[in-house]
């Protein structure tokens, strides 16, 4: 092993010491993800208040059902890299690396096609009845449908890099794409009068610089994964074949949580455009914890990933317990923190009182669920470190399902759009609740300890 690949050697040295400066950077780089996103929402209640912002959360619910695609790369990319640099093997990585992707940019120009093709009866699927937000909506949609083939090239990059150990650079090179959407968004919306076409335009914009810089540091910059890396290579079959088995089951989770989310959206829009801003805003203060959570999934999967093809047991089941200690703690900081705040949260985006009060009893509700939620980010990690995908993908889809028919159950009562929040909140706890123990039971079943001591032992 080199002694730069030692630096980024995730099998040796203190677990707390690896995981800490592992798991930083990809959080931040959620929030950079959540940003962008926050960011266009922000200027558009600027612009036009609550029916600017319930377009830009329509449109941009097709943008997330891109992440659906965009796992395939990206876990083909993290369990490839990280497993066979576990086990030494460099050249087997960097071909899961090539081939995941060319996987994830011909997908990404595939769904972008459909998204600008297809855009006026998917915003109709939602049945608005205000002929702006439906324009505006349609317009945010098909501009910002250019950015996803970018947008799955560069998550398979920032993957290459997650499993080798080096989360810093991906971090740093959404940083700046951030910075670069936060200056031309207000120049584009406001000073070009392009209103929500320019949210969209600057998220494309951001996108293709952060697809450029991640490509030259791949091929470039010190602290790569691999000394030579071709953007297009040979395809793999075989390689590709693995790499669908590991994503295909998480896309399928991520397909089908945001259809399901679209169908209750489509639920909450019968309550008035101010609930759909309530339900995007509250969703999006909510990533507070969700994306620490994903981001400390994706990291703690890079840990068990390069242990489990190293054959580290011990150490595997040291980081779990260390892990699950360090999720518990920010779970029970972010219940405070969303209950507490709730109301001033909301707005920060919105300033009609009445969508005020419903986004704060969204987040006061959810907030309750957000110990456990962060939690399932160390079985979720585990589970895809060793390449068992399927199984928080059975308990995403399954708990999904619940949820809409609680929610559509609730919202039929008295409680009407509160029902709504609760079902939300009560299909959450089902899924945290049921992985967590489906990790427990599964998690029992690997050796304590490594090979090497157990041979000692017997001895």
């Amino acid at each position: 092993m080199s002694a730069k690949q030692g630096k980024y050697d995730l099998t040796q040295g203190p677990i707390l010491h690896k995981l800490i400066p592992l798991s930083i950077p990809i959080m931040a780089t959620s929030f950079m993800q959540m940003a962008y996103s926050l960011t266009d929402m922000f200027w558009m209640g600027r612009l036009a208040g609550g029916s600017a912002v319930a377009a830009v959360g329509t449109a941009a619910q097709f943008l997330w059902l891109s992440m659906a695609f965009m796992v395939i790369g990206r876990m083909g990319a993290e369990i490839g890299v990280s497993q066979n640099m576990g086990r030494g093997d460099t050249q087997a990585a960097k071909s899961f690396a090539q081939n995941s992707f060319i996987i994830a940019l011909v997908l990404g120009i595939a769904y972008a096609a459909v998204m600008i093709t297809l855009s006026g009866p998917l915003i109709g699927f939602f049945r608005i009845d205000d002929p702006v937000v439906v324009h505006e909506a349609r317009q945010y949609l098909v501009v910002s449908a250019l950015s996803i083939p970018f947008l799955l090239a560069h998550n398979v990059i920032t993957g290459c890099y997650n499993g080798f150990g080096n989360t810093k650079i991906p971090f740093y090179i959404n940083s700046l794409g951030l910075v670069l959407n936060i200056i031309i968004s207000p120049i584009l919306i406001f000073v070009l009068g392009l209103g929500i076409v320019g949210a969209a335009a600057g998220t494309v914009v951001a996108s293709v610089v952060n697809l450029s810089l991640k490509i030259w540091a791949i091929k470039f910059y010190s602290g790569r994964p691999f000394e030579e890396y071709a953007i297009f290579s040979k395809i793999n079959w075989d390689r590709v074949k693995q790499i669908c088995k590991w994503g295909i089951p998480v896309a399928a989770e991520s397909a089908l949580f945001t259809s399901l989310f679209m169908v209750v959206s489509r639920l909450v829009s019968e309550f008035g455009v101010g609930a759909i801003a309530a339900h995007r805003v509250g969703y999006n203060v909510e990533a507070l914890s969700f994306m620490v959570g994903g981001g400390f999934a994706m990291a703690f999967a890079a840990f068990v990933g390069q242990n489990y093809g190293a054959k580290k047991w011990s150490r595997l089941h040291s980081g779990s317990r260390i892990s699950l200690i360090v999720m518990a703690g920010y779970g029970v900081f972010v219940t405070i923190v969303l209950f507490v705040f709730a109301n001033p949260l909301v707005r920060i985006f919105l300033d009609c009182p009445y969508e005020i009060q419903m986004g704060g009893d969204y987040l006061r509700i959810v907030a309750l669920t957000q110990l456990m939620f962060c939690m399932e980010g160390v079985a979720v990690g585990s589970f895809r470190g060793r390449g068992l995908t399927v199984y928080p993908s059975v308990v995403s889809i399954s708990s999904n399902v619940i949820r809409v028919i609680v929610t559509y159950a609730l919202a039929a009562t008295a409680l009407g759009i509160t029902g709504v929040w609760i079902g939300i909140a009560v299909s959450m706890t089902i899924k945290s609740v049921w992985l967590l123990v489906w990790y427990w039971v599964n998690v029992r079943k690997l050796p304590k300890v490594d090979e090497l001591e157990s041979d000692l032992q017997v001895q």
